[in-house]
């Protein structure tokens, strides 16, 4: 069901966005893309700055094939580049102007102090933002989260207990700790994101409601407190969404949720290269 909903629509419903490194095969990454979307990883960017534009081209599209629909995949990369890989996001520092890698996509501005949040927050063509956690205030009086119509924004945690910090004061969605090695993570990419999810699941279930439905329905409207929306799943959907992208759109993209490496000429890899 989420990967029949517009990118917009299921930006809306995110609640954790993953930063994710090449890893050291595109095999690896695939089997990381696929674990973390097991979890219920919402956002997925891939961002590896060292790497040449034909590694990140291929991890995007390893990347698109594991993902199968499951989230919305991104990259922080150059114009050019996002434009060639067609991503349906481009991250960018928020000084930066926001990237569409083509008509549908979606632009992410990452804001690192008060200056570039409150340029990000006016700028329409930003469709949402990651903060640093010291911003989290700021943020939740730009943008309130539990307003249907607030750009949406991710707080970025370094841990969970910074993550549980967060949303006491009033984060509602997570930009979790970059992977760049899978190794490094004490845990399955899976329990990795549920462990962040969990933080957030009172908060969602108590006070987005509202989110959700304006999201799935096109517009705000008042609900009963009676009436509690979870997955997209619950909401017994009978057209698509305003945003969803064309026919056309890559086949990944059309999947329901629920050996690219050959090493022929390359040096032997660590466990923190990228290929």
């Amino acid at each position: 069901m989420t990967a029949m909903l517009g990118l917009k629509t299921r930006l809306a419903l995110s609640r954790t966005l993953a930063w994710v490194g090449l890893q050291a095969a595109p095999h690896a990454l695939g089997e990381l893309v696929g674990a973390l979307c097991a979890g219920r990883v919402d956002v997925i960017v891939i961002v590896q700055p060292d790497a040449s534009v034909e590694d990140l081209l291929l991890g995007y599209r390893t990347a698109l094939e594991a993902s199968d629909g499951r989230a919305v995949l991104g990259l922080a990369t150059s114009e050019s580049l996002a434009r060639q890989a067609r991503a349906d996001m481009v991250a960018a520092d928020a000084v930066v102007a926001p990237i569409r890698a083509h008509e549908y996509a979606l632009t992410l501005a990452v804001a690192n102090n008060r200056t570039d949040l409150d340029r990000a927050a006016r700028d329409v063509n930003a469709d949402a933002m990651v903060v640093t956690a010291d911003l989290v205030d700021r943020a939740v009086a730009l943008a309130p989260p539990t307003l249907p119509d607030a750009k949406p924004w991710f707080a970025q945690v370094n841990s969970v207990s910074q993550a549980r910090s967060a949303v006491a004061a009033g984060a509602r969605r997570l930009a979790l700790p970059a992977i760049i090695s899978q190794r490094r993570l004490g845990m399955s990419p899976r329990q990795f994101v549920t462990s962040y999810r969990e933080t957030l699941a009172g908060s969602w279930r108590d006070e987005m409601e509202q989110v959700t439905f304006a999201a799935l329905h096109g517009g705000a409207q008042v609900l009963g407190r009676s009436f509690a929306l979870g997955w997209p799943e619950a909401a017994g959907l009978s057209r698509p969404a305003p945003d969803a992208p064309p026919a056309q759109a890559q086949p990944y993209h059309a999947a329901v949720e629920d050996d690219l490496w050959d090493g022929t000429g390359r040096r032997e890899r660590g466990p923190d290269d990228h290929w």
